[in-house]
């Protein structure tokens, strides 16, 4: 062989030059499509207002399976249940399923076409307001959205994923749960209330001395206000975390209880903040 033909490049070889094609076009395809649907599913966005409810039906008790919808929760003054729903979609509208069990009634808002809960990026997005019977129990499941129930008097339930939590002026035994979410609750006046905060943030604020207050947090943090006339039995169990309760709150032989467990996070409690 001469120099100069050993100095010359090889040329490749067909079968490598077509897998490098192919690659290069599945890279373009693995690109370009999901910036083409997003352009084709959200260019065309359609909108809609839904009504139902119990239709002159009773209703004993409400549960929704919210997904990542946007839920408003509040009372009225018959023993009947409506709703109204803004709904948002680029492939298909969706809709609130009503299903009923003895006098329960359960809404869940579907993605139109899939069968599935309501979730980010589904391309359909749902604002929902419900009314309900003062006094009737509610429970509320969701992830990512944002639930606010207000003024109820009957028990409340809520678990919301990595969404935010209001509540305010509730009346009834409350149970509320947020993983990577967050809680403000106001103007309580339930007498007995469990508070659950995984990694997120919550606040629950009393305007009247609770009987019982459970809190668990995980690696988040959780304040508790309570009004300066009560005075409380107080468990705090800490892993490597921290639990705050003031020595003025507490009294051994009360007959209410404030039961904490804390594992990473933080706990306080505390009496109102003086007005300035």
């Amino acid at each position: 062989m001469r120099p100069a033909d050993a100095a010359r490049p090889v040329p490749p070889r067909p079968g490598h030059r077509r897998a490098w094609i192919i690659a290069a076009l599945l890279s373009a395809v693995l690109v370009v499509a999901p910036v083409a649907w997003q352009v084709f599913a959200y260019g065309g966005t359609r909108s809609r207002t839904l009504y139902g409810g119990s239709g002159g039906r009773p209703v004993t008790a409400v549960e929704i399976v919210a997904g990542d919808a946007n839920v408003t929760v509040t009372p009225r003054s018959d023993r009947e249940v409506g709703y109204r729903a803004e709904v948002r979609w680029s492939l298909g509208a969706p809709a609130i399923e009503e299903s009923w069990l003895g006098g329960s009634l359960r809404l869940t808002p579907r993605c139109s076409g899939e069968g599935s809960l309501l979730s980010v990026g589904s391309g359909c997005s749902v604002s929902l307001g419900v009314t309900v019977p003062a006094g009737i129990p509610v429970k509320v499941t969701a992830g990512a959205g944002q639930v606010a129930i207000k003024g109820l008097g009957g028990s409340v339930d809520v678990n919301v994923g990595s969404g935010a939590l209001t509540l305010a002026g509730l009346r009834g035994e409350l149970r509320a749960e947020v993983a990577s979410g967050s809680l403000v609750a106001a103007d309580l006046t339930s007498a007995r209330a469990d508070v659950r905060v995984g990694s997120g943030r919550g606040e629950a604020a009393f305007i009247t001395p609770p009987e019982r207050v459970t809190a668990r947090v995980g690696s988040g943090r959780v304040r508790l206000t309570v009004p300066p006339a009560g005075r409380y039995r107080v468990g705090c169990e800490a892993g490597p975390g921290r639990c705050e309760v003031p020595g003025a709150l507490r009294d051994p032989a009360s007959d209410r209880v404030l039961d904490i467990a804390v594992n990473s996070g933080r706990a306080e409690v505390g009496y109102p903040d003086p007005m300035p």
